[in-house]
């Protein structure tokens, strides 16, 4: 019977330790590092988690992790904007290249930071290209934005025809300091929009709310307005040398005047109604005939564009001449703008002139 027991006892033992040997050989600690599958930087966050459960890490700084897990079990790797993976948990090193996930996800908005993805900034961001922007004779070119990005008001500064726009993004208004928004023109903020032609502007980026603005400071209170003006280059996908001419011309006048007594309707309300002697000088001026006329606008503008594979320029010149509708409403305004764009390393590096 002792026997028997030793003997039963001596296999349970024999088990048992098979059982911690086993336990102990499932455990396997993997690491590696995670990457953009395109780029090759490296992705910081990137959720590693063993299936089914609870277990995992996130990458650090470097896009390195190091987990622990039961061997042979999958892990799974997730990332915002990438496809998910899945890998045995076979090797000690597992290093993962991510691939973006295939979606219409890739139209480029500028910001204050410098690009984002459309999808990631939107209602905070509003994009206008040129040909999107109002047509015809404007008078200031921000007058091509008008109603065309939500919650961006634009109206005439008073009666005076070469009076500018009020710009308001989102209501900003105020009773002493400005409630302008910042204009940043090709990367350069405190730019003044009227020194750049219509017939120059590629697109505009208003940057709505304190996220967007934020690299600007105390001056994208009242939020930004990017201005991007158009650059030489290629046309599908070759070098190419253009010139062009564009000439407007357009006629305005009032609509509709006051409707005033005339010299003779005047002496007979004087005559009946002033006690006092009204002296007749014979006049018979229509003063709005005065006051107004037939005004017209005329905009020359005279571009071109050119450049190699790496290096690549365009430059223009705009004259605009305004004879108002009003007497001594006159003005003239030139404008002229040349940029030139040079690409190195590997077009890694991109200069702006």
């Amino acid at each position: 019977m002792t026997k028997k027991i030793r003997k039963w006892s001596f296999l349970l033992l024999i088990l048992l330790l098979g059982s911690f040997t086993s336990s102990f050989a499932q455990e396997i600690t993997v690491s590696g590092v995670i990457t953009d599958e395109t780029e090759g930087f490296t992705l910081i966050g990137v959720s590693v988690i063993q299936k089914g459960t609870s277990i995992g890490t996130t990458t650090d700084i470097d896009g390195k992790y190091t987990l622990t897990v039961q061997e042979g079990t999958t892990l799974v790797y997730s990332y915002i904007g990438y496809n998910d993976l899945e890998r045995i948990a076979s090797e000690t090193t597992i290093n993962i290249a991510m691939e973006e996930k295939s979606e219409l996800l890739d139209e480029i908005l500028v910001i204050g930071y410098g690009t984002q993805k459309k999808t990631d900034k939107t209602g905070a961001v509003a994009q206008v290209e040129a040909d999107e922007l109002n047509q015809g004779m404007l008078s200031d070119p921000i007058q091509g934005l008008q109603g065309k990005a939500a919650g961006v008001s634009i109206t005439k500064k008073g009666g005076d025809p070469n009076a500018g726009f009020n710009v308001r993004i989102r209501g900003a208004s105020g009773y002493t300091a400005s409630s302008d928004p910042l204009y940043v023109i090709d990367g350069v903020p405190g730019g003044d929009p009227t020194s750049v032609a219509s017939e120059d502007i590629e697109s505009y980026n208003i940057l709505k709310d304190a996220a967007s603005t934020a690299i600007y400071g105390s001056r994208g209170a009242n939020g930004v307005i990017i201005i991007t003006t158009k650059k030489g280059g290629k046309k599908n996908g070759e070098s190419v040398s253009e010139v062009s001419f564009t000439s407007k011309y357009s006629l305005s006048k009032v609509e509709k005047t006051v409707n005033v007594l005339d010299a003779d309707q005047i002496r007979k309300y004087a005559k009946d109604y002033n006690k006092t002697q009204f002296i007749d000088g014979g006049a018979n001026t229509n003063w709005q005939d005065e006051l107004y006329r037939t005004g017209n606008t005329m905009e020359n503008s005279l571009s071109f564009s050119g450049g190699s594979e790496k290096s690549f320029y365009r430059a223009s010149i705009t004259n605009t001449n305004w004879i108002g509708v009003m007497n001594g409403t006159d003005k003239e305004r030139t404008s002229a703008k040349m940029n030139i764009t040079h690409k190195g390393i590997d077009d890694r590096l991109t200069l702006n002139s």
